[in-house]
């Protein structure tokens, strides 16, 4: 397994040579704060290890198999920023830092999990693309997955897969409620006339209208 280390340089390779040109020695030191010579040290270990191509004096690009690894951390860090900067309401730069600091640790359910909460985004805050993950499904099937709430019977259990909505307030509106992704319920009542749906969720009877019924998209598990 990589080191965190070397997954922050593979990443910041990948983002220097998004526009096809070779990484410089000098703009990598800039990025992470190190100077040139620590760099230099370091892309030797990597082309050792076989996840980067370096020349002195040419730059750096990534091997097929760092290549890999870089777009996965690469995908964590910008999903990341997108969360804690549409959901959590944290600012471009801080959410940044945050996402630099989490995008290690970040599993790969947490991962998908994260990217169907939002409605797959294309792009990060700072305007760069999110690369693809590495599942077969097409993202437009992946967010087709599943039921509306709003479409379930009495008596019914699931699991809370996604959200569809591009309101933040809506959407920190039900996370606050507690219908996160991964999160078990059940429809216990469905009232006439288009009234609200009670909810058996984690124990709790939570009423909520129709409406974001209609917006949390969750996998049947079974019935009652």
């Amino acid at each position: 397994m990589a080191s965190e280390i070397t997954e922050q340089y593979l990443k910041v390779v990948y983002n220097l040579t998004e526009d096809g040109v070779a990484a410089k020695t000098t703009d990598m030191a800039k990025t992470l704060g190190v100077t040139p010579a620590s760099v230099t040290q370091m892309l030797h270990k990597l082309a050792r290890d076989g996840y980067v191509k370096h020349e002195p004096y040419r730059g750096t690009v990534l091997s097929p198999k760092g290549k890999r690894l870089a777009k996965k951390i690469a995908r964590r860090h910008r999903i990341l920023e997108r969360f804690l900067n549409d959901v959590v309401g944290v600012g471009v730069d801080v959410g940044h830092d945050q996402a630099c600091k989490m995008e290690h640790s970040l599993g790969k359910e947490a991962e998908e999990t994260l990217c169907k909460m939002m409605n797959h985004p294309l792009y990060c805050p700072h305007g760069k693309k999110i690369p693809k993950c590495e599942r077969a499904v097409e993202c437009e099937k992946c967010i087709e997955d599943g039921v509306r709430l709003s479409d379930l019977e009495e008596g019914n259990e699931a699991v809370v897969s996604h959200l569809v909505s591009r309101d933040k307030e809506e959407l920190c509106r039900i996370l606050a409620m507690g219908f996160v992704p991964g999160t078990r319920l059940r429809i216990e009542k469905k009232l006439p006339m288009g009234g609200p749906i009670i909810v058996d969720l984690r124990g709790a009877r939570i009423a909520i209208a129709r409406e974001i019924g209609a917006v949390l998209h969750v996998t049947r598990q079974g019935s009652g």
